[in-house]
């Protein structure tokens, strides 16, 4: 393996293919321990990293929180100005009917998602004394009076955007 289409006028005898071999080898072995070296530098810096990468938000040992979010300083109504008042109108009945139901969705959650999904949960009929189905029930009627309520108030967002929706469609006829 001598090197001998580099010049002509560099001639290496056969007793260097031997050497240039060992160099070969050594420098393939310290490049094989740097690669190892470094590997385990990698996964030592992706170990810490995971640690503090995972760590889910937890309200009962951090209950403060931050909130990242950009805050909008303009209004609704500075938002939405173009040459034409009518669509002015319209665009801002379908802008405030979209911040309802934003706002609905967001209480939904908040309050009553749990209270229906966990109701009854964690008392077998076996552990309940008598009686007890009633008191458990006493105290879910105000939560069910809410959800009403609530519900009542869904329906008339829903309709009210039925009735925007087709008076759009029928005023484009």
């Amino acid at each position: 393996m001598a090197v001998e289409t580099l010049s002509p006028d560099w001639e290496f005898d056969r007793v260097d293919d031997g050497s240039q071999k060992i160099h070969a080898e050594v420098q393939l072995k310290n490049y094989g321990k740097f690669l190892e070296e470094y590997t385990s530098q990698l996964r030592r810096i992706e170990d810490a990293l995971d640690d503090s990468i995972g760590d889910v938000w937890d309200f009962n040992l951090d209950p403060i929180a931050l909130k990242l979010l950009p805050y909008e300083q303009s209004s609704l109504l500075e938002l939405i100005k173009t040459e034409n008042k009518v669509l002015n109108k319209v665009i801002t009945v379908y802008a405030a009917l979209c911040c309802e139901i934003k706002k609905l969705k967001y209480e939904a959650e908040i309050k009553f998602y749990n209270g229906l999904l966990f109701y009854g949960e964690g008392a077998t009929d076996s552990s309940m004394v008598e009686g007890d189905c009633q008191i458990q029930m006493g105290r879910f009627i105000s939560f069910l009076q809410e959800l009403s309520c609530f519900v009542t108030r869904c329906y008339e967002v829903v309709m009210n955007v039925v009735h925007q929706l087709a008076a759009l469609y029928i005023s484009n006829k």
